[in-house]
């Protein structure tokens, strides 16, 4: 259950088991290239590469809602059947970050189209829509994690080198050299 930390001006924060935030990065893994789904949102008034993520919220009674309900805000609930699905995957597939108090899951979505479609449809549907400061997504997009140069928030970056490093995305990693010659 979420468990009041702080208030700053008008704004309450909270945590669970001493987490204040998750995401997701749903992932495929096609021709030897790993894509990740991010997002790009306004922070501090300029629009940044991020996690799909956020806070917790006082009404969450476990840090998977806190990863589900943010994902569906920022995604325009475009997946929310998809997502609400994948509860146990986001359950045991965890990284925890000490320093800003985060945890991240990551699910592979194979092949399924609707998700690869994902930005496409957040794009068709918002399209019109006036972009504004405080809408959670502007952009919904795949990018290749070696292939992908820019820079994002602080914590894009932390996650997105950690990623590149981990045993679950290396063996895809083109930069990679052999450590042992036969």
């Amino acid at each position: 259950m979420a468990k009041f930390t702080k208030k700053i001006g008008k704004t309450s924060y909270y945590e669970i088991d001493g987490v204040r935030a998750g995401g997701l990065i749903p992932y495929f893994i096609s021709n030897k290239n790993v894509h990740l789904l991010i997002n790009k949102e306004f922070r501090n008034d300029e629009l940044v590469n991020n996690i799909i993520g956020g806070k917790v919220d006082k009404t969450d009674k476990c840090i998977e809602e806190t990863i589900i309900r943010e994902f569906n805000e920022e995604t325009g609930f475009l997946a929310f059947d998809k997502i609400n699905s994948f509860f146990k995957e986001i359950q045991t597939c965890k990284r925890y970050y000490d320093k800003p108090k985060y945890q991240l899951s990551l699910i592979n979505i194979g092949e399924d189209l609707d998700w690869r479609l994902l930005p496409n449809n957040y794009s068709l549907i918002f399209k019109d829509i006036k972009k504004f400061h405080d809408r959670d997504s502007e952009e919904l997009k795949w990018i290749n994690l070696y292939k992908f140069n820019e820079e994002g928030s602080y914590l894009f970056n932390l996650i997105i080198n950690d990623l590149k490093k981990s045993k679950l995305f290396m063996k895809y990693n083109p930069n990679q050299f052999d450590l042992f010659v036969d």
